[in-house]
């Protein structure tokens, strides 16, 4: 898992860095230059005519640091300083002396179409406050010209810990960060003005001093070791059974596309829980399911507690409709169940108007909120949940005792013990109908391969992002459905590093804790 940090645990980490290991800040600001410069080769910018845009902070410090060493490589570079110059930091003038010493060009009031590329450096992830129209109307200006952008640590205008736009914020072509990514390069809408991220080294690590509260991550493919691995001399009941308890009268689409999926991921036994008109239509579909069934007049007890016994994990909702019977069978399920359970969909949504059913979950408990069911959960409108995803989503976590997964275009998995795991993989295709009914099922394929709860959410969440992405190659991003996620899960599982074989695979930090 790759570390995320807020602005203040970014800052601790610095601080460190420099006040307990010893490194000079001028040295961080060289490694970030160059780092920087790096990437500008690396990514092909068109260097005929760059214009690096710096502020008065230590960000600053790095562009004006850039504009040097590109001045010192031939390119022809110039610096604008913004902001009151009664406020920079005494590194940012240091290096604009050193720069001026070795004949950096500095300019006012430059033309931005007369660029080919653009660096920002005006804000850095210290920004903690609304722009000021001088601000809104330059960064329009950046964002209007045809010059490719670079923006240094963070695109100025996005809040690092929530990617909430400060009233504007330029649209960077790439960002390079360095030593970890920022909750608001990954989470929308910073995300969208992010472009590509690139994480670089430049001598700050993690350190024991450090609080690292909010604890957020995001997921690696070589995280997917964490999968068991299936034995070799295994039966379709080594893998797995699993119960799902779904599919109203009207809705077995999403049973259908829940079990399939959970059947690709690997478990060895699906029993679908389902009103009887579906049997036959799934049977059709997917042989392999088993079914029990109820109808308009009721359901079995006594088979419905026995399928639970028999089951290893039970998943509820996807397409059971919001009924008096469906709020029953929810219900009896937080009574009676103590093995692992994924609630989704109509569960949620019968959650959302019967909270006290909480109380009765026994086991571990994975919710898969989008942000409309969300808000029906805690109250708070989709605005304010959008504001800042990991509050929300954590909030959840810890009240409710669940694991919660707040699916969006950039899902977030809070896990019981306060980690959060933001998701990196898929695409704009994924935010189509059954896709969610996708997610559960290969939750619950993870679970039934007997993953814990938190592992099992956010590995599965990777997944089905992944696979949303392998599937947009085959049929692009509009043309994308349901189905074409589960039919890319083989391919991407064969491919991974779980796939393809463990026993040569050293599992390795990206950075050392010191």
């Amino acid at each position: 898992m790759r570390r995320v940090t807020t602005s203040r645990q970014m800052k601790e980490s610095d601080r460190a860095a420099m006040e307990i290991m010893g490194m000079p800040s001028a040295v961080l600001m060289e490694r970030a230059a160059l780092a920087a410069a790096d990437v500008l080769w690396e990514e092909d910018f068109d260097l005929e005519r760059v214009l690096v845009l710096c502020g008065g902070g230590n960000n600053g410090g790095d562009g004006i640091a850039l504009a040097r060493m590109l001045h010192l490589a031939g390119v022809n570079v110039s610096v604008c300083m913004t902001g009151n110059p009664a406020h920079r930091s005494e590194e940012n003038k240091m290096q604009q002396k050193i720069a001026e010493n070795y004949g950096t060009t500095f300019v006012n009031n430059p033309v931005l179409q007369e660029y080919t590329t653009i660096v920002d450096s005006v804000f850095g992830i210290g920004l903690s406050r609304n722009l000021s129209e001088e601000y809104r109307d330059l960064f329009a200006q950046v964002n209007e010209s045809p010059a490719g952008v670079l923006a240094i640590d963070i695109p100025s205008g996005v809040d690092a810990d929530t990617g909430r736009l400060m009233g504007g914020a330029i649209k960077a072509d790439v960002t390079v960060t360095f030593a970890f990514a920022k909750p608001g390069l990954l989470l929308y809408p910073g995300a969208s003005c992010a472009g590509k991220v690139k994480v670089c080294d430049i001598g700050i690590y993690e350190h024991r001093r450090v609080h690292y509260q909010p604890a957020v991550f995001s997921m690696e493919e070589k995280d997917l070791i964490r999968i068991p691995a299936r034995d070799p001399a295994g039966n379709k009941g080594t893998f797995g059974k699993v119960l799902l308890i779904a599919g109203s009268s009207a809705m077995e689409g999403a049973l259908y596309l829940a079990s399939l999926s959970c059947f690709r991921m690997g478990a060895g036994m699906v029993k679908a829980f389902t009103h009887r008109i579906n049997r036959d239509i799934l049977l059709r579909q997917i042989p392999e399911t088993m079914v029990s069934c109820y109808d308009d007049r009721g359901f079995d007890k006594e088979m419905l507690s026995s399928d639970i016994q028999w089951a290893d994990v039970i998943g509820i909702g996807p397409g059971l409709g919001q009924s008096d019977m469906a709020l029953e069978l929810l219900r009896y399920v937080t009574e009676n169940c103590q093995k692992p359970l994924v609630i989704d969909a109509d569960g949620l949504n019968l959650l959302g108007s019967h909270p006290e059913l909480f109380q009765n979950i026994k086991g571990s408990c994975i919710v898969t909120p989008h942000m409309g069911e969300m808000s029906r959960l805690t109250g708070q409108t989709v605005q304010e949940i959008a504001a800042d995803r990991i509050a929300a989503a954590g909030e959840l976590a810890k009240k409710r005792r669940v694991t919660c997964v707040l699916k969006d275009a950039c899902t977030v998995t809070a896990c019981r013990d306060g980690r959060f795991v933001i998701n990196t993989t898929g695409n704009s295709g994924m935010a189509t109908a059954g896709s969610g009914d996708v997610l559960t099922g290969m939750i619950l394929g993870l679970l039934a391969a007997g993953m814990d709860a938190e592992e099992a959410a956010y590995c599965a969440v990777w997944l089905h992002g992944k696979a949303g992405d392998r599937a947009r190659d085959t049929m692009g991003e509009a043309s994308l459905l349901a189905e074409d996620i589960i039919s890319a899960i083989p391919e991407v599982l064969k491919k991974s590093v779980w796939g393809q074989g463990r026993k040569n695979y050293e599992r390795r930090d990206n950075c050392g804790i010191m």
